[in-house]
């Protein structure tokens, strides 16, 4: 989040800054509305001492985003800068004119120099000989990801993505308008020669499985998926925005995401009950395993924190993860009051039971309970799932569809699914194809998905904002607001 200008106090509370606070006033509306309106008149006192420091510092761009005047003094990013709160993988350092912004992940390790255009890189010979050096605003750029293209969207630079791997796996309808109207291309997957020359023509490449061969100068190492926790994942907002100088919207949304899921958190663990889920697959025999089954329960950190945010009790076997027949896999589960689904072979409760050896019948608590879910909500046409996708960086969302599935009566009944369906009731898939894209030549940011947390029929406050910016951009909000009326 925003590095911040005050010192704000410590809190006890899980790490969460205290929420700020007006005192109450008990004399009447009169009184108390006197008090707002003195503060805001106080505050609107102060605002050209607040802004007039930032206003000289800030740099004149073009419309490109570049700068025309280069000034040695300027600090370029003066109107925003980040502080890494919850992702743990990655860090951003900032100079006048440039940032440093480093994957730490094991086996990654990598820089990025991110120069404002219209400036002079810094000298090469100041860090690695592996760091990659940019210009930006990035203006057009590959994903060789899925997840990769919701954080985009999500930032509101759609218009940047100009050609994206696996595109019959990429659940965003408006970029699959955008395949089927060739203003994004897909990248060949055989011919090199035609593969290297489609990325020769963008600056900047996204990519989760490495440097892409003869293009490490370009290609940026991503690694959401690694970092452990929920908000860890949706932090990594603020790592994409750092390629466009949208520190400041980065910022903003993540905060809101943050307070919604803390809030979601909070809510679910009012409840005095915390069913037992497990999130289970099963792996059909093939060439690869010696054409032996297996059953197997995830202990991943990433599930076991949701789970438990989620008002539940993590299960992922006795003492292995791991069953040789499903008759053992049975009998580990038979407490289990929850199952989520990850197995990709059959999508419906039918090729569920045949997976796992079950019956309709079976005694097991999550089959009484209809409470078998699958992660394939929201598919593509190619069945490319948007867990993959959107679920990475929506994690408040996420949280919400766990909460459906372990508390179902916290939730306002109208509330629908996202990714988890529950297919032990029959719940259908929702397939985004490109007619769902209703603003296809829009850049604006595609919202989340969940709702409110404050609709919640359980228990629990708000976590309130994240940081002393948020706190902030709430005052500025009501001085908005007076201003205009």
């Amino acid at each position: 989040m925003a590095a911040q200008s005050m010192p704000v106090p410590s809190s006890t509370s899980g790490g969460k800054t205290p929420r700020w606070t007006q005192p109450v006033s008990f004399y009447g509306q009169s009184v108390f509305s006197k008090y707002y309106a003195h503060s805001i008149c106080a505050f609107l006192m102060l605002i050209p001492f607040l802004v007039m420091p930032a206003q000289a510092q800030q740099a004149p761009v073009g419309a490109s985003g570049c700068v025309e005047t280069y000034n040695n003094a300027t600090d370029y990013f003066a109107a925003s800068k980040i502080h890494v709160d919850n992702a743990a993988l990655f860090s951003v350092r900032y100079a006048l004119n440039y940032k440093v912004v480093t994957n730490s992940a094991a086996g990654v390790n990598q820089s990025y120099v991110l120069t404002q255009c219209g400036t002079p890189a810094p000298d090469k010979t100041l860090f690695a000989n592996t760091t990659v050096f940019f210009n930006v605003p990035v203006t057009n750029l590959a994903s060789l990801a899925t997840t990769a293209v919701a954080y985009i969207e999500m930032l509101g630079k759609r218009s940047a993505i100009k050609v994206v791997d696996t595109e019959g796996l990429v659940s965003s309808p408006c970029v699959q308008y955008g395949l089927n109207h060739s203003e994004i291309i897909g990248l060949e997957d055989k011919n090199l020669t035609l593969r290297a020359q489609q990325l020769s023509n963008v600056d900047l490449i996204f990519s989760s499985f490495g440097s892409e061969p003869n293009a490490a100068n370009k290609t940026v190492i991503t690694s959401e998926v690694s970092d452990p926790g929920p908000l860890n994942r949706a932090e990594w907002l603020e790592f994409y925005s750092t390629f466009f100088n949208l520190e400041a919207a980065a910022q903003t949304l993540t905060a809101s995401i943050n307070n919604n899921y803390n809030c979601f958190k909070s809510a679910a663990n009012a409840k005095a009950t915390k069913p037992v889920i497990a999130w289970a697959s099963y792996d059909a025999p093939a060439d690869y395993n010696n054409n032996t089954a297996s059953w197997s329960l995830s202990g991943a950190d990433y599930k076991r924190i949701l789970s438990t945010d989620a008002g539940a009790t993590f299960y992922n076997g006795t003492t292995s993860g791991f069953f040789a027949t499903a008759a053992a896999f049975s009998d580990a589960v038979k407490d289990v009051d929850v199952l989520i689904d990850e197995t990709f072979v059959g999508d419906d409760i039918n090729a569920f039971y045949a997976n796992y050896n079950l019956t309709a019948s079976s005694p097991l608590k999550f089959i009484q309970n209809k409470a078998v879910f699958r992660e394939d909500g929201l598919i593509n046409p190619n069945d490319g799932r948007d867990w993959f996708s959107g679920a990475v960086a929506m994690d408040d969302a996420v949280l919400q569809d766990m909460i459906r599935a372990v508390h179902p009566d916290a939730l306002p009944s109208d509330v629908k699914y996202n990714w988890l369906r529950n297919i032990a009731k029959g719940e259908a898939q929702q397939v985004l194809g490109s007619a769902d894209c209703t603003t296809p030549d829009s850049n604006t940011p595609i919202p989340d998905r969940a709702i409110q947390c404050a609709t919640m029929k359980a228990g629990g406050k708000s976590a309130g904002s994240k940081t002393a910016a948020g706190a902030l951009t709430a005052v500025l909000a009501l001085v908005a607001a007076a201003m205009v009326f």
